[in-house]
């Protein structure tokens, strides 16, 4: 009888829930393979899946992770650089409240419906109502020079008035409120996430993943 080959130790069972095995994106893949043409499908996909499971092995970079590292940088704009709240959403939101108190001023002083005052009600509703980091400097943007206006035809009206010290106080206020989101530390969370992930191995797991980048505040 020939001698039985010997292969060495057993190679140890495969754990599927290793920490390092991230299997997360795998439905993604299906749903991604389904809209290729058939004769497409089935060798991307192995390929996809073996450049993904080398990826782990090698670099233990999931796209779990990925996804939760996008999710965890754009909660920053919401939650803050320290997690205290103190943040581009905050801040944004305090700077509506001065804009909010200046056109009051303003309708009391000047009329509801002089231009100065609609067109700063205008910027502040679009401010309020807009979505996302982007769309919220945009409209932050124009709220600026809508409310800068406003501003510099009160001045002589709220000394008349006696409302000098209220208006100057929202002014401050609302101009603080830009200094401190201009130095809010998101964007460049942002940018660095970003720059991560069109690098590689992350580009590759971020497509099969369907990660986004960040966006920016700009």
């Amino acid at each position: 009888m020939a001698a039985q080959k010997d292969f060495g130790p057993a190679s140890p069972a495969f754990d599927p829930d290793a920490a390092e095995f991230d299997t997360a994106g795998l439905p993604a893949l299906g749903r991604a393979e389904g809209r290729l043409p058939a004769p497409l499908r089935r060798p991307l996909t192995a390929r996809l899946i073996a450049v993904a499971l080398a990826l782990v092995a090698v670099v233990g970079l999931g796209g779990g992770k990925l996804a939760a590292k996008a999710a965890d940088t754009a909660a920053l704009y919401e939650q803050g650089m320290r997690g205290d709240g103190m943040s581009i959403a905050s801040d944004l939101t305090a700077r509506a409240n001065a804009a909010a108190n200046i056109l009051t001023l303003g309708e009391n002083l000047l009329g509801k419906e002089d231009p100065l005052v609609t067109g700063a009600r205008g910027a502040l509703d679009e401010l309020n109502g807009a979505e996302g980091p982007a769309a919220q400097y945009a409209a932050n943007s124009r709220l600026a020079s809508a409310v800068d206006a406003l501003y510099q035809q009160l001045t002589l009206p709220a000394q008349l008035a006696g409302k000098a010290e209220t208006l100057q106080t929202q002014w401050s206020e609302f101009l603080s409120r830009q200094d401190i989101i201009q130095h809010d530390g998101y964007n460049e969370a942002a940018q660095a996430f970003n720059e991560t992930l069109r690098g590689f191995p992350a580009v590759v797991l971020g497509r099969i993943w369907q990660v986004q980048e960040v966006e920016l505040f700009a």
